[in-house]
């Protein structure tokens, strides 16, 4: 059973909880609920420190200009494409409707049993913590650390794959039911509901834009490298992660007649890692719908551009499992942005329903920044390709 589901099924169960169980079930599922909350407060800085370094140590062991280019443009397409997130949500979120604080109002729900898990460090020490292992291991190119920042991201990622993203629709089953015992369910519905047909056209708009650069660039007829690329997009939609499209991604890019083989086998896997401007606007448009309804306030540009700048660098390896990028978010998306459990629980389930079309979009973007780098890099930039795990 695919993750979507058992998260819709998760929500159902948790609708039907808050709206019929008796008040000591609910405190009861209640507490489980704040234990795992609590759990996996406890594992993001561990995931941060374990994909942010191994990012750094891979992409450091590779060089020249293709290398740079490459992560500029990723980087400024991911920040951009947050930027554009922000204006089409805090534009129309008010005129659709969307009530601010609605999710704020209602009785409290005081769960029997409140186990807290201290995290060994909090996410700004971790984000330090990982750059500095990354660049320390790049400088010195110690065999020994490498291996362990290696070892330490494999095990993360077991973690995550089979520790963490398995007890999402169990939390967000409880996050739901006390919003529905707290009688917030139908606005909260209708603030998902609105977010959602905003979210996927601005996804598909700024693939317009990349492809709409790459060929005023190129001179080339991009809008046929989309088309090449329309393969993996509905690979990606099914799969729910761009590591695993990129087999999918490779070999469309490379029926592209005019990008060179050596371009396409540096470019594709390169953004496959760097390049997650999809996911980038799912997470803003949904942390700027969260806030309004669990803070009661439309934030501004400027309370919103730390977040924004962090999430393209948080981002960074975020790959290879459903779900990744907003697990991987979830510090700053507490520390930045200040969202609760309640917060955290529901950006979970608003970006998981939508992540088969982020992933889509950061696979089917990079195509368009490999014909940049195609045209921008002479020679054979495939030589310098960093690993893809």
């Amino acid at each position: 059973m695919g993750l979507i589901v058992k998260l819709v099924i998760g929500i159902g169960v948790g609708i039907l909880l808050g709206s019929f169980a008796p008040m000591p079930l609910i405190k009861a599922v209640s507490s489980i609920g704040y234990i795992l909350s609590q759990y996996i407060k406890f594992i993001i800085p561990l995931l941060i420190v374990a994909f942010v370094a191994k990012g750094i140590a891979d992409f450091g062991r590779s060089a020249g200009k293709a290398l740079f280019l490459g992560l500029v443009l990723a980087y400024v397409s991911t920040i951009c494409a947050e930027l554009v997130g922000f204006t089409v949500g805090s534009s129309f979120l008010s005129w659709l409707g969307v009530v601010p604080g609605s999710v704020t109002k209602g009785v409290s729900i005081a769960p029997y049993l409140k186990m807290n898990i201290p995290p060994i460090m909090d996410i700004m020490s971790a984000l330090v913590l990982a750059v500095i292992l990354g660049l320390g291991v790049t400088r010195f190119k110690s065999p020994r650390w490498t291996e362990v920042i290696f070892e330490f991201n494999t095990i993360v990622t077991d973690v995550i794959r089979h520790g963490m993203i398995p007890v999402f629709p169990y939390w967000v089953a409880s996050i739901f039911m006390e919003i529905t015992a707290k009688g917030q369910l139908i606005p909260t519905a209708k603030a998902f509901f609105k977010i959602l047909v905003l979210i996927i056209p601005t996804q598909w708009f700024w693939l317009g834009v990349l492809y709409g650069i790459a060929y005023l660039y190129t001179r080339k007829n991009s809008f046929f490298v989309l088309k090449t690329m329309l393969p993996a997009y509905f690979t990606a939609m099914g799969t729910m992660s761009s590591a695993a499209t990129l087999p999918v991604g490779l070999e469309c890019a490379h029926k592209v007649p005019f990008i060179r083989k050596e371009s396409v086998d540096f470019g594709i896997p390169l953004f496959n890692i760097a390049h997650l401007p999809g996911a980038a606007i799912a997470i803003t448009m949904s942390a700027l719908t969260v806030t309004i309804l669990t803070k009661g306030t439309i934030p501004s540009i400027w309370d919103f551009l730390p977040f924004i700048i962090l999430l393209g660098f948080i981002e960074v390896a975020a790959v290879g499992v459903p779900g990744g990028s907003v697990t991987a978010a979830l510090g700053i998306l507490e520390t930045v942005l200040g969202l609760d459990s309640t917060g955290l629980g529901l950006m979970v389930a608003l970006f998981m329903i939508q992540d088969s079309f982020g992933t889509a979009t950061n696979v089917t973007g990079d195509a368009a920044l490999t014909m940049i780098i195609d045209k921008a890099v002479p020679g054979e930039p495939g030589d310098k390709a960093p690993r893809v795990t």
